[in-house]
């Protein structure tokens, strides 16, 4: 994976009871680095994709370039893609490693971006969250607070439960500011918590956008949505979701 800053927006457009839309403010925080907009548009299981796409790609269309709307008023380097599909959450794991985008967005509710929250998980993905909230933050005057929750029952002396957490700070503060964040404008946390992603989504929704690292693949996980994916769903402000890097080359595969 490369470690240039680049971003995969994805978007349903099936959910007619939602209207998605990007604001002005979200195009202008994406505005730094290079766009995938991707339109989703989920299939029951039982209806063929060529079928869906026949009636509806018209319509998934004209939705997927107002999105985009936004991003061309910007000037972004902005490419869109249409997708019928079974399974959005597949599809876009699949479409992110193909294209090599080192994040995907899940968009929400932006005004202005003057709180920023990176959640740190026992130093998930250090190098690529730096490069990805420098690249994004860099020409704003946002304020960065880097977040880690310990385990309810976890201490300063237990270096194996509560100093991993402090050591995953210490290493994206440094590459924060290596990178040219001004250390006045990051400050950290760590929160004990019996249930560390409920204390983690309360925390995020004083914010104004989350950017979170990607999970580690587990048997659990794929079973009822890796940690990432649960705690995107639950909150109304954009995520940003930092890719975990992998050493398989992209194929050239374009899902339609």
């Amino acid at each position: 994976m490369s470690f240039e800053p680049t971003m995969l927006v994805a978007s349903r457009l099936d959910e007619r009871d939602e209207h998605p839309s990007i604001s002005m403010a979200l195009a202008d925080f994406l505005a730094p680095v290079p766009v995938t907009l991707v339109g989703l548009y989920q299939v029951p299981d039982q209806t063929a994709i060529e079928q869906a796409r026949e009636q509806f790609e018209a319509e998934a269309r004209g939705r997927l370039d107002a999105l985009a709307d936004p991003f061309r008023a910007t000037g972004a380097d902005i490419e869109t893609r249409l997708t019928f599909t079974h399974d959005p959450a597949e599809t876009i794991a699949k479409i992110a490693a193909d294209i090599d985008r080192l994040a995907v967005l899940r968009p929400g509710a932006l005004d202005a971006v003057d709180r920023v929250l990176i959640a740190v998980r026992g130093g998930i993905n250090v190098p690529a969250i730096a490069t990805v909230a420098t690249a994004l933050l860099a020409d704003t005057s946002a304020a960065i607070t880097l977040y880690h929750a310990a385990p309810a029952d976890a201490d300063e002396r237990d270096e194996d439960r509560y100093g991993t957490g402090e050591q995953a700070l210490d290493a994206t503060e440094r590459a924060l500011i290596d990178a040219g964040i001004a250390p006045q404008r990051l400050s950290r946390t760590i929160e004990r918590a019996d249930d560390p992603d409920a204390t983690l989504i309360g925390t995020a929704a004083n914010y104004d956008v989350l950017i979170i690292g990607e999970d580690q693949p587990t048997i659990a996980g794929r079973i009822f949505g890796e940690t990432h994916e649960r705690i995107a769903e639950q909150l109304t402000l954009p995520v940003v979701i930092v890719r975990r890097p992998t050493d398989k080359p992209p194929d050239d595969t374009n899902p339609q």
